[in-house]
């Protein structure tokens, strides 16, 4: 085999513009292998054992280490890790679930894939949605709000803070004079504040303006914010007194509730809220391309995922 040195690829924002340059750019499946290589090494290829730069290639495009001769591919190590279908049809996943401005379901992307099963479409969708939170994300700045909201439910019950067979979730969203900044979801256990203090300091920069409702649960916050409560017990005056997140629990439950008809498993909430996220703090993205591509970093840098480890793991 031939041995040859790293190649040194331009470090600048990589991605199509459009589906037309999509499909132009990844007609056959060397296209998508180079550029994964392009996107795991932007620097040229790296020893995930050693951390050597040099290799010889096979012609299986398998890469084998010239230190210490560990053998890998593209897509070891990543989402991609033991797919049996081809990386045209991972991609073209990726670009819809990511281009697209509502995503895509199960349902649509097994018709659309030509996939044999749901079940193989929703294991995809599951590691794709794995993809949306990255590591380097800046807190949230400035004026905050936060408050909790509750999502799903068979049966109508008790409402606010006591209410039953609902998954509870922790809201943060930035407010930019009349307008909405960046956003946070997560699933909290209860209201206390063992919940949502570590939500707010782990989302939120240290010394912002964070408001909030007079709920006992945020006790403690001035301690490390500048803390502004506003008193009301009026449900009606919420979206007043929190309209930022009034706007986004409405646009939440509209998208989970709308799509799942109020039932689904609250052991997958998180990925879907994950989700969510990521298109609501990308929604002036002019170029869907670019979303598709920080979804594809952040494919190439995690772990790969079991299907068991997708159906009975919370992210």
């Amino acid at each position: 085999m031939v041995s040859n040195r790293a190649r040194r690829p331009v470090m600048f924002e990589d991605f199509p513009k459009n589906e037309i340059e999509f499909d132009r750019r990844f007609r056959q499946e060397q296209d998508c292998l180079d550029y994964l290589f392009s996107q795991r090494w932007p620097d040229g290829f790296v020893c995930p054992e050693c951390g050597h730069p040099h290799y010889w290639k096979s012609a299986r495009d398998l890469y084998r280490c010239r230190h210490c001769q560990k053998q890998v591919s593209v897509t070891t190590g990543t989402i991609f890790h033991g797919a049996k279908k081809s990386l045209i049809l991972w991609f073209k996943a990726l670009w819809w679930f990511s281009a697209r401005t509502s995503g895509v379901n199960a349902i649509a992307l097994q018709q659309l894939l030509g996939l044999g099963s749901y079940r193989t479409a929703w294991h995809w969708l599951q590691r794709l949605r794995t993809c949306t939170v990255f590591p380097d994300r800046q807190p949230l700045t400035g004026k905050v709000e936060s408050d909790e909201f509750y999502l799903g439910g068979e049966r109508s019950g008790k409402r606010g803070r006591g209410a039953d067979h609902k998954c509870k979730v922790a809201v943060a969203v930035e407010r930019q004079g009349k307008r909405l900044g960046r956003l946070r979801l997560s699933v909290i256990d209860d209201c206390s504040s063992a919940q949502l203090l570590p939500f707010v300091k782990a989302h939120v920069l240290s010394g912002s303006l964070v408001v909030t409702d007079g709920w006992k649960g945020y006790n403690g916050l001035e301690r490390d914010f500048i803390h502004h409560r506003v008193l009301s017990s009026q449900a009606e005056e919420k979206e007043s007194v929190l309209p930022g997140v009034h706007l986004v629990v409405s646009l939440v439950k509209r998208v989970i509730l709308g799509t799942y008809q109020g039932r689904f498993n609250p052991e997958y909430l998180q990925r879907y809220l994950d989700e969510y996220v990521f298109r609501f703090n990308r929604r002036t993205c002019a170029a869907p391309g670019k979303r598709f591509w920080r979804i594809m970093q952040q494919a190439v840098s995690l772990p790969p995922l079991t299907n068991r480890q997708l159906r009975f793991r919370t992210t």
